[in-house]
């Protein structure tokens, strides 16, 4: 752990230590920093636990699309690894309410990320079925916007 008041600069391309404490604001070594009498440590907080409402959610997906949620519904090869909702951010956990979940292997969880047309492809096969099993009014209602 460093102190709150050690600082790294460059000068002329070569890193040095800096010191930024009030009384002590000059270029130190690292052993100078390890013997400070004004060294403070940042307050480290605790990492925010999930709440139970949504562990019990995420424990309960389901998907609309496929009825086999043990293989990718990408490649139809790998043993899935994630179940991926389709629509991220603020409609996640309508996602994982609503069933527009997919079962993902690795690879393909990856090429989710950079492969907009393969987004917008599952998308719209989303939408459809679920415009099937409830109505386009539902969808508007859910997520707010068609997405395509």
């Amino acid at each position: 752990m460093n102190c709150i008041h050690l600082r790294i600069r460059t000068k002329d391309y070569k890193k040095y230590i800096y010191c930024n404490h009030q009384k002590n604001k000059k270029e130190i070594k690292f052993k100078d920093c390890k013997t400070c009498k004004y060294k403070e440590f940042k307050e480290v907080k605790e990492i925010k636990k999930k709440s139970n409402k949504l562990k019990k959610l995420e424990s309960k997906r389901f998907s609309i699309l496929t009825d086999n949620v043990q293989v990718c519904y990408v490649c139809n090869k790998a043993k899935k690894d994630d179940l991926h909702e389709i629509f991220e951010g603020s409609n996640r956990q309508n996602c994982m309410k609503w069933g527009l979940v997919i079962p993902i292997c690795r690879k393909c969880h990856e090429l989710w990320k950079i492969d907009i047309q393969l987004k917008k492809r599952i998308r719209e096969e989303a939408k459809e079925k679920f415009y099937k099993l409830y109505s386009k009014e539902k969808f508007l209602e859910v997520f707010g916007k068609y997405y395509i």
